[in-house]
């Protein structure tokens, strides 16, 4: 599975590279989150904020187990995330 989660991430990111749009970070975490859900690989949608330059900002990633999958190693660590109410999300669609 992990192999598997790793390669969609790869590939969500070579779209987004070499598409002709460049979709935003949660556009992206959604299309991620949805493809591994339906290959049946538990994940969570994180969103966090910061306030940088008296503004806020705020960025959306894909964690299992923990790891972001879809972006650079700590770069989600600059954003306070929100609880686990939107990875909770899934399990309530059922």
């Amino acid at each position: 599975m992990e192999k598997r989660a790793a390669l969609t991430a790869r590939m969500v990111n070579a779209a987004d590279k070499h598409g002709l749009v460049h979709p935003s970070c949660l556009a992206k975490s959604l299309t991620l989150w949805w493809l591994l859900g339906r290959q049946g690989i538990n994940t969570q949608l994180r969103i966090g904020i910061r306030k940088e330059n008296g503004k806020f900002e705020a960025h959306a990633w894909v964690e299992r187990e923990g790891a972001a999958l879809n972006e650079a190693e700590g770069h989600h660590h600059h954003y306070a995330a929100f609880d686990a109410a939107l990875a909770s999300l899934r399990e309530e669609e059922g």
